[in-house]
């Protein structure tokens, strides 16, 4: 057989409900952790240290006969399934192992993105928004399937998706957001567009009980705002009947005008919060779901549902999400979408959120699997999908910048020397023309612990670079072998937050709710408490 495996000429399934069984979850999860044990080679090192590592040794000599000859088409083509007859079993069988078990990524034709006006998709690049007009339109249905009228936005940022739910579907909106900066933005946001229904809160969301127990006294504090802004609307429209009613009896009205007592609701000082600094709590922030009979605390309890969320949760926040939707009775809905998973903590050389769950921490234990940065790093990266478009050029492009900046490592290393950036970037695009000119701009952006002049240094790098020069081909072969295993490393990560939910008595599900050419991370773990 040539081309591509019948399996993944069918479409993907778009939406995956509720993984199948817990059965079916956890046999996808051992041969996704078997797999990856077997050829951990392919991503367990620093991209950086490629000329250090020298990852190439670990490839079997019949695989490099195969790959180094590829077309561009047919390396593209290669993490979706494409084989040929005469290729090496052990290759074949990995290839079409690892496109079986990819996550499924085709956006879900169900979801109909929102139309935004002008004034509502100020600031947003292509790529926000995409996203979020995607998924306000799917964040309503939830919420209007678990009857839920407030959403709890985690990493909330500028505050985009909180206006979008708010003015379009007509949501209330609590966004947390870490930064400072970000919270202001949002809420010059919020101030001109004159929305009452949203609450920016400074807050950075982490796992610990005293977190959390903050996190839920400031629920309630937004809940007994959003409750004293509806009297005073509900108040608003009272008088409003009344003063037409006056005019049709009287015909003319003098006093204060509509307009004027509008603004009472909208310009509260505290609309803002700063959590650090904000300890105003109602009597019936103590405990979750208690209900004190006589208190305002609970009417307002009684009165609200929570839909927890977060667009690109970074590092341990969906844990930490995870943990809170499920220990918050009022929390009836989640939807996350998770990103930068190399960014979870790591306590003693263990991360201290993945595995979550018994069932894939049991399987990676007993297959000896370690997750590493290198390996997390890997399951943020950009998926086939973008892969399938490249180029030659961009193949090319992409050699040189994997080479050129491991050759400079390779040189800090062999002379023992530390290696620092003075920028955050030490090369652009245009740096990239050939090796002399990228070391000429580099080494003007860097700096080596070395007595050494730049012209001494300048030759020693440039030999390194014709020693090693016969190797650049394998750094595209390394990169497809990669590309065809960070759908599982993603999946891995993901099922395991699915079955920790699911061991926790919560039923989930995923779905793709962006186009990952898009935005590559574009699957969102959701869950529902039943009434």
């Amino acid at each position: 057989m040539n081309g591509l495996s019948n399996q993944n000429q069918k479409t993907k399934m778009q939406f995956v409900n509720e993984m199948d069984t817990k059965e079916d979850a956890l046999f996808s999860t051992q041969r996704i952790v078997e797999l990856l044990m077997k050829y951990r080679w392919v991503f367990n090192f620093q991209v950086t240290r490629f000329f250090i590592e020298k990852p190439w040794k670990d490839i079997p000599e019949q695989w490099k006969k195969v790959l180094t000859t590829l077309t561009t088409e047919e390396i593209n083509l290669l993490p979706f399934g494409y084989i040929k007859n005469d290729w090496p079993r052990d290759l074949k069988e990995f290839i079409l192992t690892a496109s079986e078990l990819a996550l499924p990524r085709n956006i879900c034709t169900e979801i109909k993105p929102c139309n935004l006006a002008p004034h509502v998709k100020r600031g947003m690049n292509p790529k926000k928004l995409h996203e979020v007009c995607h998924i306000a339109s799917f964040i309503n249905d939830i919420a209007t399937k678990t009857g839920c009228d407030v959403v709890v936005d985690v990493g909330s940022g500028l505050g985009y998706l909180g206006h979008v739910l708010s003015t379009v579907y007509g949501l209330k909106v609590i966004g947390l957001e870490s930064k400072q900066c970000h919270t202001s933005e949002a809420d010059k946001r919020l101030f001109s567009d004159n929305n009452a229904k949203i609450i920016n809160v400074t807050f950075e969301m982490e796992e610990s009980k005293e977190s959390l127990m903050e996190l839920k006294k400031l629920i309630y504090s937004c809940f007994e705002k959003f409750r004293k802004r509806e009297a005073i609307e509900d108040n608003l429209n009272r008088a409003d009947c009344t003063f037409h009613a006056h005019i049709e009896d009287e015909g003319n009205f003098s006093g204060t005008s509509n307009s004027e007592n509008q603004k009472g609701l909208h310009d509260e000082k505290d609309t803002h919060i700063k959590m650090k600094q904000t300890k105003n709590y109602p009597e019936c922030c103590g405990n979750v779901g208690e209900r004190k009979s006589g208190s305002s605390g609970s009417d307002v309890i009684d009165a609200y549902r929570c839909l927890l969320i977060g667009l690109h949760c970074c590092g341990d926040l969906t844990p930490a999400m995870l943990k809170f939707y499920s220990q918050v009775d009022i929390v009836r809905g989640l939807c996350c979408v998770s990103c930068c998973y190399h960014r979870m903590t790591k306590l003693d050389d263990k991360y201290m959120h993945f595995p979550m769950s018994k069932g894939v921490g049991s399987m990676m234990s007993e297959n000896g699997l370690v997750p590493t940065v290198p390996f997390l790093r890997l399951a943020a990266q950009e998926t086939r999908a973008r892969w399938k478009g490249q180029t030659e050029e961009s193949h090319q492009s992409h050699v040189k910048a994997v080479a050129y900046r491991s050759l400079l490592e390779l040189y800090a290393h062999q002379e023992n020397l530390e290696f620092s950036k003075l920028f955050r970037k030490i090369a652009t695009a245009g740096d990239f023309v050939d090796f002399s000119s990228y070391l000429e701009k580099t080494l003007s952006r860097c700096q080596f612990s070395s007595t050494r002049d730049k012209e001494s240094m300048t030759a020693q790098i440039r030999a390194l670079n014709e020693e090693y020069e016969e190797y650049y081909p394998f750094v595209e072969v390394i990169t497809v072998l990669q590309v065809l295993l960070q759908p599982l490393i993603e999946r891995l990560i993901i099922q395991d937050r699915l079955l920790w939910l699911s061991e926790n008595g919560h039923p989930s599900y995923i779905i793709s709710v962006f186009d990952d050419v898009i935005s590559p991370r574009n699957i969102a773990i959701c869950s529902n408490k039943s009434s």
